[in-house]
């Protein structure tokens, strides 16, 4: 009988407020999306495109309040125009059964997550801020982080050679996931900061430990030296005004980033030898190694743009590409890479999009960078500063995966509000 009464009260509460309904289906979702985004991408993408189909109502109940604060709706254009960019160039080049159809796939889909999340940062506007979700919110994104660090640990123990193994979760390849395990911690430190318990700062110290450990055993380098900065620098803008607190804090980051290195010691002194012996072969005009090959992708994605500035198709890129390696042969290295990316954001848009592409992607950069300052975030900076300083060494905003892990973090840093900006709820 209880439960046919709750079941009725349901219905009723449904049909009376339906976008309430709509709303919190479309809150859940997102918070789903977060906890298996690094788990299972493929199945993650599917939940996020589910949210943005129930934006949609969202927005068009609310268009008012979306349109009264043009602020905004800046990063959700933003993210809209680069999606139909690369969705359009696909259009516009792709060629039936080219041999590099994967690659253009990726382009397409990452294309197609940044006009999904456009959508969804559009409706998360729709309504204001509510003190009690934004506390439900948190709870959850830590519990995500924590679950996220037992799996590493899980793979950690079970491989063969942890010394040589480098976790990767769900994701393909480790370099992603040590990116969006950046995000997640970023956003999980926010989390521990809104929560304001008695030892807030030892729980941020002690998070800031176990995810740096987490994020070392990906043995990405561009992770391991950007992770601790952003983690300090968000630290800093929460205490700045705390000269004590941040003094010792800042103290104990640097005890604590010596405590996460000793039992990886040997994880970080192998990736700091790989990194020499690359960086003597690329001197001796060698580029077949990692750093190698990403110093020779710049060089010869900016020739191959400069010939192209309106736009190219990646067959030509690529041609123009292997024509290079021919005439320098310290460009061999880049050859492997030509029916993928050129692992820098900027450097392969340009060679692919020209100069229309370059300012658009800038442009969206600007966007996260203005919508953090607007809202006084210090949380949507480290993100929009983790994306970008990323975007320096790989491509964060292709294809599923890596392109879902970071619009999603700044969805979700549109969830933890600052205080300052919380309302209660009235859903």
């Amino acid at each position: 009988m209880l439960r046919q009464n709750m079941f009725s009260r349901f219905i009723d509460n449904t049909k009376n407020s339906p976008y309430d309904f709509i709303y919190q289906l479309f809150y859940t979702g997102l918070l789903v999306t977060l906890a298996m985004v690094l788990v299972n991408p493929d199945e993650a993408l599917k939940v996020f495109i589910a949210c943005a189909a129930l934006s949609l109502p969202l927005i068009g109940k609310n268009i008012k309040h979306v349109c009264s604060n043009k602020h905004n709706l800046v990063l959700p254009c933003m993210l809209l125009l680069f999606g139909l960019l690369q969705i359009i160039w696909v259009e516009i080049f792709k060629q039936p059964g080219s041999a590099f159809t994967g690659a253009y796939r990726s382009y397409q889909n990452g294309g197609k997550v940044m006009i999904f999340a456009a959508l969804v940062l559009t409706a998360l506007t729709s309504r204001a801020p509510c003190a009690t979700k934004t506390r439900l919110t948190s709870i959850w994104v830590i519990i995500t982080a924590i679950g996220l660090y037992l799996f590493a640990g899980y793979q950690l123990a079970g491989a063969p050679d942890p010394i040589a193994y480098r976790v990767a979760l769900g994701f393909e390849h480790q370099t992603g996931t040590a990116y969006a395990l950046t995000l997640i911690a970023l956003l999980a430190s926010q989390a521990i900061t809104n929560l304001t318990l008695k030892h807030t700062v030892s729980l941020y110290l002690l998070h800031f430990l176990i995810s740096l450990a987490v994020i070392i055993t990906t043995q990405t380098r561009a992770a391991i030296l950007v992770y601790p900065l952003l983690s300090i620098g968000l630290f800093v803008m929460h205490y700045r005004h705390n000269r004590a607190v941040l003094l010792r804090a800042l103290l104990a980051f640097v005890i604590l980033v010596g405590i996460a290195a000793i039992p990886l010691k040997s994880v970080i002194e192998n990736r700091y030898q790989h990194f020499l012996v690359d960086l003597h072969s690329y001197n001796q005009s060698n580029s077949n190694t990692s750093i190698g090959a990403r110093l020779a992708m710049q060089r010869a994605g900016i020739e191959a743009g400069k010939e192209h500035l309106w736009g190219q198709p990646l067959e030509l890129r690529g041609e123009a590409i292997q024509q290079l390696a021919v005439q320098d042969t310290s460009l061999q290295g880049v050859l492997i890479f030509i029916d993928v990316h050129l692992h820098n954001e900027i450097i392969d848009t340009f060679s692919l999009k020209g100069i229309p592409g370059v300012v658009v992607l800038l442009l969206l950069y600007s966007a996260m960078f203005l919508r953090a300052y607007w809202q006084r975030s210090p949380l949507l900076f480290v993100i929009s500063g983790a994306i970008t300083i990323y975007g320096l060494s790989d491509l964060l905003l292709y294809a599923k995966g890596e392109a879902l892990s970071s619009v999603l973090a700044l969805c979700v840093a549109a969830m933890l509000v600052p205080r300052t900006t919380r309302e209660r709820c009235h859903d």
